[in-house]
């Protein structure tokens, strides 16, 4: 165990609360122990497994979000050098669920600079997941979500906000929250978690145009082109029995594979499409160092001859999405003149045909909007190419929010260091935009090059590459 140097100063960024898929209201903590504050730091309350479980404050590390303690966690180093062997550690809590409650575990995580995780890829080294588990009467996983919320490309030295969400199956005896720490080698590193909350909420309920929209008779309802499967792995499915699997046909540099359904629509009729899409490391997960593979809900409007009419779109799944955790993307359009028929498609688009990588959808949902839905529709979060690009000195980003958010925006170069943040704050829904002058947070001119400007919310995480010239 590598102890800390205290006084170190923490990053705390204001996180506003979500509800995707679920009623928003003031939902009561399951969490015993939630921030580890009990006698002056513990694990009170939570079963802990393992050796990596540590408690900081102001006697250890000296790194905590709130009160005086949090947790700590790191690997085991299980014979290591010599002989590495994969193990794990962890903390846990567990309930009785109630079928069809969605289950929701939020909190925030901390990698420290004095102790990061090394390496490149998250699912080869160290990490630290929050998950949600359901077991049934034979103590057997039926249903998880997780979410990676350390590793070596964690931000350094600032509490970052994480959330993962489920609904319980009906044959649900138990749901775990539990923070799992995996350490496939020797490699060092620590994550701190603070400020944890667990709680049941209330699903919403809206109509749904398609055909098995959760896969629970295989592909059944869709029309399919490329590689496309049904998947019946517990981590392959948000709900029971299965989900469905898109990876690239290894063919062609351009080549996609796809799935979509078909419904009647005329000109101004307004449609949503929502679905539930992730990657994770048990599942081939598009290169997450120089990947190109990405994945696309679009609804795709064609007329009278069956040509394609410009609808939209949003991504979903790239080298740069959450890990392990089933996130709920959505898309509003409206279709323009000469619609006779409107799509809910989902694209897996491959443009470099050597490489690897998959996309696992479920839940996917499609609707026509009536007049009052529209005027109650939420913009889709959205961040935009950044103008001018290339640029010199300064260009302009523009985003929008689809609800009132805490908002983070910041400037990485190649290398993945934060060189700049542009903004920090809790802002409505709706456009905004900010400027970054080409300098760094030191108030030196960064140099001539790629950068990449992060959006991130409690809810998602958007990027885009601009260039800066001299």
């Amino acid at each position: 165990m590598k102890r800390l140097l205290s006084g170190i100063s923490l990053g705390l960024v204001l996180v506003a609360a979500s509800a995707i898929g679920f009623q928003s209201f003031a939902a009561t903590n399951l969490l015993t122990n939630p921030g580890f504050e009990d006698g002056g730091g513990s694990y009170n309350g939570w079963t802990t497994f393992g050796s990596g479980p540590q408690i900081s404050d102001a006697s250890t590390d000296n790194i905590f979000r709130s009160g005086a303690a949090a947790a700590k966690i790191f690997g085991e180093f299980t014979d290591c050098p010599d002989n590495p062997q994969f193990d794990d550690g962890g903390f846990l809590q567990s309930f009785t669920p109630t079928p069809g409650m969605i289950y929701e575990l939020s909190g925030y995580a901390y990698v420290s600079s004095a102790d990061p995780i090394p390496g490149t890829d998250a699912c080869a080294g160290n990490r630290l997941i929050a998950k949600i588990a359901f077991f049934n009467a034979g103590g057997f996983e039926v249903a998880v979500n997780e979410v990676v919320i350390g590793d070596w490309s964690t931000p350094l030295d600032e509490w970052n906000a994480f959330s993962v969400s489920l609904p319980a199956p009906a044959n649900a005896q138990s749901v775990e929250a539990l923070f799992l720490f995996l350490q496939p080698g020797c490699d060092t590193g620590a994550v701190f978690v603070d400020d944890t909350f667990f709680c049941e909420l209330t699903p919403t309920s809206e109509p749904n145009l398609l055909a098995n929209p959760s896969f629970d008779s295989g592909l059944s309802g869709w029309t399919t082109f490329g590689n496309v499967l049904s998947d019946t792995r517990t981590f392959a499915y948000r709900t029971p029995p299965g989900g469905a699997k898109l990876f690239g046909p290894f063919a062609n540099p351009g080549d996609a594979s796809g799935m979509f359904q078909s419904f009647t629509a005329a000109p101004g009729s307004v449609w949503r499409l929502d679905v539930f899409a992730m990657h994770t490391c048990l599942g081939n997960p598009p290169d997450r160092t120089q990947g190109d593979n990405f994945a696309l809900a679009r609804i795709v409007f064609r007329d009278a001859t069956n040509a394609e009419i410009p609808g939209d779109d949003v991504l979903i799944v790239d080298d740069r999405a959450p890990l392990g955790r089933w996130t709920e993307y959505g898309v509003i359009a409206t279709a323009p003149t000469g619609t006779v028929v409107a799509e809910a498609f989902i694209l897996y688009i491959q443009p470099d045909s050597t490489e690897g990588g998959a996309v696992l959808i479920d839940d996917v949902g499609f609707r026509q909007l009536d007049a009052t839905d529209v005027a109650l529709a939420p913009a889709a979060l959205d961040l935009r190419q950044n103008v001018p690009n290339p640029f010199n000195p300064a260009t302009r980003i523009d985003f929008v929010l689809a609800q009132r958010e805490a908002v983070d925006i910041s400037v990485y170069d190649v290398a993945g260091r934060r060189i700049a943040t542009l903004l920090q704050a809790e802002l409505d829904p709706g456009p905004h935009h900010v400027i970054w002058n080409g300098r760094m947070a030191n108030g030196m001119a960064a140099a001539a090059g790629t950068y990449r400007y992060v959006l991130r919310t409690s809810t998602a995480r958007l990027s885009r590459s601009m260039v800066l010239l001299k």
